[in-house]
């Protein structure tokens, strides 16, 4: 009698829920003002940060990070032109906001 084998794997997905969303932050001029938010999801988020609706990549003016579920933007030395609104949208391919 031949006998076969079969395996599965399950994945456990999570949409998104965000624990710490952005706030505003007040900074002194020449110094480095840091956003942060907390996003927990499965698989882990994308978040790609943008400033009055242009995307921001890593640069020696916005240090973009990320360590477990806290994703943080760091835009240094602070100066007039850099006031504005700042958005991240999250993206795990299951859920986004």
């Amino acid at each position: 009698m031949k006998k076969t084998l079969c395996s599965s794997t399950i994945i456990f997905l999570a949409p998104l829920s965000v624990s710490q969303p952005l706030t505003d932050i007040n900074v002194l001029l020449g110094q480095p003002g840091t956003f942060n938010l907390t996003c927990d999801a499965f698989p882990t988020p994308k978040v790609t940060w943008f400033f009055n609706d242009t995307e921001l990549k890593n640069s020696s003016k916005h240090k973009i990070e990320s360590k477990q579920n806290v994703f943080s933007l760091t835009v240094n030395k602070c100066d007039h032109p850099d006031v504005g609104t700042y958005r991240a949208h999250i993206d795990n391919g299951i859920d986004k906001t």
